[in-house]
């Protein structure tokens, strides 16, 4: 998507080269112009997922962090567990929640990866 939208100043001017060689007409100029505008805000938009998709990833694996280490404290500390009971109950629950957590991303990704695909 970053290529297609750094592309796009010498596609608008391989266009504008076009129309002056006289190489198409000014309706097929107007077309290729609204097919690059659509093409341009399509991968904008793709750009702007993948950024919160990325985001997305950042944040749920600081939350399993968080997860992982505060449910370590809370069986030791709180419900008397040993280190190791309190690791294999807590770390099997920060996994599910992390696996749950990423759902959606993964869902936005796979989208992505299929538009790209078909459009490419």
């Amino acid at each position: 998507a970053r290529f297609t939208l750094d592309a796009l100043p010498g596609k608008q001017m391989s266009i504008d080269a076009e129309l002056r060689n006289g190489d198409i007409d000014q309706g097929e100029a107007r077309r290729l112009r609204q097919q690059l505008e659509r093409e341009s805000q399509l991968f904008g938009a793709m750009d702007g997922a993948m950024k919160f998709v990325k985001g997305d990833v950042i944040a749920g694996i600081v939350i399993i962090l968080v997860n992982l280490i505060g449910g370590f404290a809370v069986g030791t500390l709180q419900h008397d567990m040993s280190l190791g009971d309190a690791a294999a109950t807590y770390s099997l629950l920060t996994v599910g929640d992390g696996l749950v957590a990423q759902i959606p991303a993964l869902l936005v990704a796979v989208a992505a990866g299929t538009m790209v695909t078909r459009v490419g």
